[in-house]
C-alpha cells in the first residue's frame, strides 16, 4: 500500500484547502492520503455540542499500517473518543493526538510517520 499524506493549506481568513480545493465540511484523510467528508446526522442547532467518535466509526477508520490518529477541532472539547473507542485505539498501540485545530493542521503538515486525521471545520 502506498501511503501519502496531502498538505493542509490554511488561509489568514481561517479557510482550510487541500490540493487548491476549498474543504467547508468535517473529514479524514485515510492512510492512502483519501479525503473522506465525516457523516454526521447531527441538526443544525447541536452542531455546537460535543461529538463523540464511537467505537464502530473508529474501527472504519482504523488501518493497521497507521500508529498515529491526528485530530483537529476548533475546540479541544469539540470531539471526544469514546471509552470504547479509545481501548480500541490502545489495543492497536495507535497514539491519539487531540489539539486545536490550526495546531492539528501544522502537526499532520510535518508527522513523518503514518498516520489518519480527522478534522472538524468550525461552522459559520
Amino acid at each position: 500500500m502506498n501511503l501519502m499524506k496531502p498538505t493542509i493549506d490554511t488561509s489568514k481568513g481561517g479557510g482550510i484547502s487541500i490540493q487548491n480545493m476549498p474543504i467547508d465540511f468535517d473529514f479524514y484523510i485515510n492512510p492512502e492520503g483519501k479525503i473522506i467528508k465525516r457523516n454526521l446526522s447531527i441538526p443544525p442547532e447541536d452542531e455546537s455540542s460535543m461529538q463523540i467518535l464511537s467505537l464502530n466509526e473508529a474501527g472504519e477508520l482504523y488501518d493497521p499500517l497507521i500508529n498515529e490518529m491526528i485530530i483537529g477541532c476548533d475546540d479541544k472539547d469539540k470531539i471526544k473518543l469514546s471509552n470504547e473507542a479509545t481501548d480500541f485505539f490502545e489495543e492497536k498501540k495507535c497514539k491519539i493526538k487531540l489539539l486545536p485545530l490550526k495546531e492539528a493542521i501544522t502537526y499532520w503538515n510535518r508527522y513523518e510517520g503514518h498516520a489518519i486525521g480527522l478534522f472538524h471545520i468550525p461552522r459559520k
